[in-house]
């Protein structure tokens, strides 16, 4: 009965964000209570995981590759449903040159290409994904970790980085923003890790 009165107040273009922001919420409080340590060790091959590989995780992987020592670390991307070879779609393209990063040869890949197994550190964009990766690999468990956790304070509060995909430029924007936060906070710890 609530639930149903909240939908009707809701305008329907804050349906969406509301929702999200919602499920952010509690995505983030149960990622905050499910996760365990993470691995010491080095971290020199980093895989970053979403849905499609088109958007979120491949621009992360040529992000960090734009802003790492070349050669320095091993840096793949993969997402969990795939259709292989898909092209990043056109307003990915767009708004990743804004921030020195070419999409335009991107195409999609399964976590089947990605050598998992050897990965020193496993970064997943949403809490959903965190799950079935630990279920898939359950011997990666201390090298799985979201992507968002390496963001500064307070942004690293919510952990989910949510698709874009269907959505505007300015939404893309919005991810990608949060994005290069997340992994600016990664290139640091990956730098401190090689000097420990």
């Amino acid at each position: 009965m609530i639930g149903t009165l909240l939908k009707q107040l809701i305008p329907q273009q804050l349906k969406r964000p509301v929702k999200r922001a919602v499920l952010n919420s509690w995505d983030s409080a149960r990622y905050g209570y499910s996760k365990g340590n993470l691995d010491s060790g080095n971290k020199h091959h980093v895989i970053f995981v979403c849905k499609g590989n088109i958007c979120r995780s491949a621009f992360a992987e040529y992000y960090l590759r734009s802003v790492m020592a070349e050669g320095a670390h091993k840096i793949e991307s993969c997402g969990l449903d795939v259709d292989q070879g898909l092209f990043s779609p056109q307003e990915a393209v767009s708004v990743a040159k804004e921030f020195k990063v070419d999409l335009e040869l991107h195409q999609s890949k399964g976590v089947a290409s990605c050598d998992i197994h050897n990965a020193d550190l496993i970064l997943p964009m949403e809490f959903r994904q965190y799950q079935r990766l630990k279920a898939m690999y359950p011997g990666k468990k201390s090298k799985i970790r979201l992507l968002r956790d390496f963001a500064p304070w307070p942004d690293r509060l919510l952990c989910n980085i949510s698709d874009p995909y269907g959505s505007d430029e300015d939404e893309f924007r919005r991810c990608f923003k949060r994005l290069q936060r997340s992994l600016d906070g990664l290139k640091n710890h990956l730098a401190i890790s090689e000097n420990m």
